[in-house]
Parts: C-alpha cells; structure tokens; sequence
C-alpha cells in the first residue's frame, strides 16, 4: 500500500499500540498490536506475529461530525469507512490518549479519543490554509499544545497549527516555494522547526527571533477565527 505516517500509544507497555495511514482512497487507518511485545529488542516489535485492526467510524447521526468508534479485523469494512470518511489520509500523531491524523482528501483533522471510543472531526480549509493537511506533529507530549500541520497544495504552501480551542495559525508561508511542504520536525529543545518544501527539494531550518521555543504556552502567531465551521 502506500502507506503514510506513523504513530503510537505505548502508555500501557504490555499492550503497546501502533497505527498508520495509507494514502489511498480506499486507505483504512490501521492498527497492529504485537503479540508478544519485547521492550528489549523493541525495533523487531513491528516485524514479529500481531493483530491488524482497521478503523470503523460510527456516527452520531447521518452527516454529522463526531461519534463513536470500533476497530474491525475486517479489511472491506476499514476501506469503506476510508472512502467514506477519509479518503487519502495523510499524517497522524498520539498524545495522552488522543489520536489525530490529517486527512486531505476532505481537508480535515480527525481526533479520536482512545480511552472514550468517541472521534470528532474539524475542515482545515479556509483563510490561509487552502490545501490540504499533510504531515502533523506536536512540540509537547501534551494534548493542549498546538498541533503544527505541513500543507499539501493551495496558494503559498506553508505550515500551519491548531489549539486545543480550535484555532487555527499561519506560522509561516512562502510566495517563492510552491506546492507541498512535508517533514514537519523539531529539534529537542523545540526551537527549531524543520521542514521541507517537497516539490522543490528544499529543506529549511525556521526559529523565532525572540528565541523562544515553537510552544503553545509562548508562541505569538496570527490566527483565523472559525465562524460557523468556517475558517476566515
């Protein structure tokens, strides 16, 4: 398949959890539990026997944008609920509990709440940000920082981040690059942030000139409100 990205839940460590996306339209989101997990040879974690499961998304009602969620060893039914919900799904991160990956085929975020068993769902179109999400990635092991999200297409590509009150920020854009930034990482002590831009074959080292780390707790950006569901 052409798989994507990857994250995992490794907070009960006799029953570590790990996900990926396929970008594809029929592309379930999966999850594989190892059979026998060995934290002393963890590399080979990924490559021995183990459950793959595939994400089901139930809804609270017909079109609405949250609901419940199971995970189904049935493949047809995790690329159905793909096709149906989130075709070409793209990045994905694991803090704390709570799962997000970014799906461009619908411009849109999904979170999931591993604990609850419930997911909602957020457009990211709008404003600035008018491709699609693509890589995404926390500075914090922490559910309340912003979620910074690289972007796949639209006007001056660039990178992009969300709050925990569902605000979204332009942290950089560029009328020079074009097409797709992608790579989105962060150096230990979070004040650099790499990322690249895909098309071009352009790998850029951004800081801020305060010096002070890309975190939520101190970061100073332009936002756009959200009216409505709408981003302006």
């Amino acid at each position: 398949g052409a798989y994507e990205s990857f994250a995992y839940d490794v907070r009960d460590r006799s029953n570590p959890r790990f996900f990926y996306t396929e970008d594809h339209r029929l592309g379930p989101v999966r999850r594989f539990t190892p059979n026998n997990p060995n934290w002393d040879d963890p590399s080979n974690m990924l490559h021995g026997e183990g459950d793959i499961e595939y994400l089901v998304l139930e809804e609270t009602m017909w079109g609405s944008m949250s609901g419940t969620f199971t995970w189904t060893k049935n493949r047809e039914i995790g690329e159905a609920t793909a096709a149906y919900h989130f075709p070409y799904t793209e990045g994905i991160d694991c803090t704390d509990g709570l799962l997000v990956f970014a799906n461009k085929g619908r411009k849109a975020l999904f979170q999931l709440d591993l604990d609850g068993g419930t997911w909602s769902m957020s457009f990211t179109s709008g404003g600035a940000f008018d491709g699609g999400p693509d890589t995404v990635a926390r500075m914090l092991n922490d559910p309340n920082d912003i979620l910074y999200m690289t972007e796949d297409g639209g006007v001056d590509a660039g990178v992009h981040g969300r709050d925990s009150d569902g605000n979204f920020y332009v942290v950089l854009e560029s009328p020079l690059y074009y097409e797709e930034t992608t790579g989105l990482a962060f150096s230990p002590d979070g004040r650099h942030m790499f990322v690249a831009y895909q098309k071009n074959g352009i790998l850029l080292d951004v800081w801020r000139e305060d010096g002070l780390p890309f975190s939520g707790r101190t970061v100073d950006i332009k936002y756009h409100s959200t009216v409505n569901g709408d981003i302006i």
